[in-house]
């Protein structure tokens, strides 16, 4: 129960550090608005995925499972889809950012599994490693779309018509 504690307050504390020292100051509304918009795409997709029993968080004394709903899927990943999205080089060839995409994906979903696997904060219900994976590869993958979309960055807009 103690390693869970920290794990928590770890996340918290690697998050607000994460977002302060990772995001420059001139780019800290674009991800803040990151933030908020993978908050608002895992809340959609955590209803059906709680409610079909994809994925279960087991209601204990502390740390129940709201805190680590809290924490993970509202604080730390979207802190981390921040930092990506904010980091991205639009100019990268399509091998160089899909080759970035897929490296956050893992490490995260390896991150995910490990706190599933070691910790009893987390249960995977149906859903396996790599229905994770694909999950977290979809919300990577609209709330990126829908960044792009809000910011409509010309230079990676142009880069994608020039490939084509």
């Amino acid at each position: 129960m103690i390693m869970e504690y920290f794990i928590l307050a770890a996340m918290w504390v690697f998050g607000f550090v994460g977002f302060i020292l990772f995001i420059p100051h001139k780019d800290r509304r674009k991800g803040f608005l990151a933030l908020m918009v993978f908050q608002a795409f895992i809340w959609l997709c955590d209803m059906p995925s709680f409610t079909f029993g994809l994925l279960s968080a087991p209601v204990r004394e502390f740390p129940k499972a709201t805190d680590l709903a809290i924490t993970i899927n509202y604080f730390f990943y979207p802190v981390l889809f921040s930092i990506y999205y904010v980091n991205q080089k639009p100019q990268g060839t399509k091998w160089t950012r899909f080759t970035y995409f897929f490296v956050w994906i893992s490490a995260i979903t390896i991150f995910d599994i490990i706190i599933e696997k070691y910790t009893d904060l987390l249960e995977y219900g149906f859903l396996t490693w790599y229905g994770m994976w694909i999950y977290i590869v979809f919300l990577f993958f609209v709330s990126q779309a829908c960044c792009n979309w809000f910011f409509k960055d010309k230079a990676l807009f142009q880069a994608e018509r020039r490939e084509t």
